[in-house]
């Protein structure tokens, strides 16, 4: 697997962004440090149910629209919800994350020059409820910690969800090809974790890492990622992971970077797969702007190259905050897919957080 990250993506990795107010990247740099390894169950804000529970969640409402070159239209509906119950219990502390989601969609065929009729189609699925993360964690002292159970995964720069994405969509084209689910799932596990601030570091042993079950079965996974606030605002993290799968692997090199000068953020990411001996690399640069208190803007990029078939997608959001818990975004992606073809997508959302 190569793992080189040209020089020249370091200075192309100079990119605009800015958080909307109200929404939060788990992996953001702020000005009070870095977040990887830290004790998030503690400084999580949300509605107290008694001295050693809170609650918090979002629900979030999702129109997208695609257009596929040359082929079908598409019309999705999607609304997800999420309750979070935090338990501090000093030294111990842990985490109920529960989820659902829903989605419908109808998908017309165009009419081609020769006069052939439309095709249309409707889907629909429902999820129940489910267990999204569950995990407690032991504190030895402020900066170390041992989380145990199912987790968040820790490499890639985007959030998992909703509140804590600078856009509606996610950045790669290839996010959910069949071959696995690339980024940021939930796995069972261990994970050893420091966080003083400054500097953080984990390691985790996991029961397989990425999301495909074809790859995870009982395959013995782990991660590996150190983060640094370089100066204030300034947050940068490296991170490995490796699952080995039969008489191959899948491995994972990840760095981004990010500055957040006030209403600035700057990011870039670089990603390096081998993905049972198949290369996978991408690269992704995001700016954000926050005109005034009330609306922000979204400008990002990303270039994949799965097994030397390349995709570029860009897109453009724009952010608007209501309250302090209620967000409206509007967004539109294109996508070029090197000897395919061309995606554009429009998306209009309704996230309410609490």
């Amino acid at each position: 697997m190569k793992l080189l990250l040209p020089s020249t993506l370091l200075l192309l990795g100079i990119s605009l962004s800015a958080q909307m107010p109200g929404m939060m990247s788990m992996q953001a740099a702020t000005a009070d440090g870095t977040s990887l390894g830290a004790n998030h169950t503690l400084a999580t804000d949300g509605i107290a149910l008694g001295n050693r529970v809170k609650m918090t969640g979002f629900v979030d409402f999702i129109f997208m629209y695609d257009d596929l070159d040359g082929g079908a239209q598409t019309e999705d509906f999607s609304s997800a919800a999420d309750v979070d119950f935090l338990f501090d219990l000093s030294p111990v502390t842990a985490e109920l994350h529960l989820n659902a989601a829903s989605s419908n969609s109808i998908s017309a065929t165009t009419t081609d020059n020769n006069g052939t009729g439309n095709t249309y189609s409707t889907t629909g699925t429902a999820d129940g409820v489910g267990i999204e993360q569950v995990f407690g964690r032991y504190s030895f002292n402020n900066s170390f910690h041992l989380t145990f159970g199912r987790q968040l995964t820790s490499l890639g720069f985007e959030a998992d969800e909703a509140p804590g994405l600078y856009a509606t969509s996610f950045a790669y084209y290839y996010n959910g090809n069949d071959s696995a689910d690339f980024r940021r799932n939930y796995k069972d596990g261990v994970r050893l974790n420091f966080n003083n601030g400054q500097f953080g570091l984990i390691f985790g042993l996991h029961d397989g890492y990425w999301a495909n079950e074809n790859f995870n079965g009982d395959n013995l996974a782990i991660d590996l990622a150190a983060s640094a606030m370089i100066i204030p605002g300034l947050e940068a993290q490296l991170g490995y992971a490796q699952e080995e799968v039969g008489n191959d692997d899948i491995s994972q090199f990840n760095a981004w970077i990010s500055y957040n000068p006030d209403d600035l953020t700057l990011a870039m990411e670089y990603d390096n797969f081998d993905i049972l001996g198949t290369d996978y690399w991408a690269l992704m640069l995001l700016g954000n702007y926050q005109f005034v208190d009330w609306m922000g803007a979204t400008l990002r990029y990303s270039h994949e190259d799965y097994n030397d078939t390349e995709a570029d997608r860009i897109t453009l959001a724009l952010l608007f905050t209501i309250t302090d818990n209620l967000f409206f975004n509007v967004e539109y992606s294109t996508t070029d897919v090197d000897g395919g073809n061309d995606y554009d997508e429009f998306y209009v959302e309704g996230l309410l957080t609490f």
